[in-house]
């Protein structure tokens, strides 16, 4: 029985790839550093602004101190100015009314700065009831990490057996199967199917619909076979 579902937010509810690059590449202009392609912005995203900001920056440069400062200043600036191209991705919206109406449980778990999470899920969700909204905070763990799973379930009171973990990522996929949640991957997001099955995907759904299929069953049909 699925008791809850927790959805990333990146590549999963909302498209915000295109805000995103626009943001680094302001950012890195203003350091007089090159700008990124948006695959390149693509595979740094997910594991919190620092990463991003190493993969993205030139090597020889990557001190502590101009990390930390390129870092603060894209969290400022995507938080002004980071929702203009931002938009859901097609039924998400939908199903997430379907799944209110259901009374079905729903958090949101993301390594994305709190402040912008909230803000941008209330922008384009703000008649969803979600749960719990959890962003990256100052001195916290981020996913995968299963302790930062702990608080979100503690707030939707139920069992990690019996949640869907919802996401793009291998990051999502891990973060679920450390916390023993159900690892559900979605093909429409910012990495490639195979890699989340690489990464403990136990479903791969091509459309948000099937997301409701999953919660009135019981449980997801096995995986497609895919090339």
């Amino acid at each position: 029985m699925i008791s809850a579902v927790i959805f990333d937010l990146d590549g999963t509810l909302l498209d915000t790839l295109e805000d995103i690059c626009d943001v680094v590449n302001s950012v890195l202009s203003s350091n007089g550093m090159p700008g990124k392609s948006i695959d390149e912005v693509r595979l740094a995203v997910g594991r919190g602004v620092e990463e991003l900001v190493l993969k993205l920056i030139p090597s020889d440069i990557a001190t502590g101190i101009v990390v930390e400062r390129i870092s603060d200043q894209i969290r400022k600036t995507y938080l002004e100015q980071g929702s203009v191209k931002t938009r859901p991705y097609p039924g998400i919206k939908e199903v997430l009314k379907s799944l209110q109406v259901e009374q079905v449980p729903m958090a949101v778990l993301t390594n994305k700065p709190q402040e912008s999470a909230e803000k941008v899920l209330n922008i384009h969700f703000s008649d969803i009831s979600f749960v719990s909204i959890n962003g990256v905070k100052p001195g916290c763990p981020m996913k995968p990490s299963p302790e930062v799973v702990i608080p979100v379930i503690e707030k939707l009171g139920v069992l990690p057996g019996n949640t869907l973990m919802v996401g793009d990522s291998d990051i999502d996929m891990d973060t679920a199967v450390n916390a023993g949640m159900i690892a559900v991957g979605v093909s429409w997001g910012f990495r490639d199917v195979s890699l989340l099955l690489d990464h403990g995907a136990e479903f791969i759904i091509d459309s948000p619909e099937e997301i409701l299929e999953i919660v009135q069953k019981g449980g997801p049909a096995p995986i497609p076979f895919r090339c």
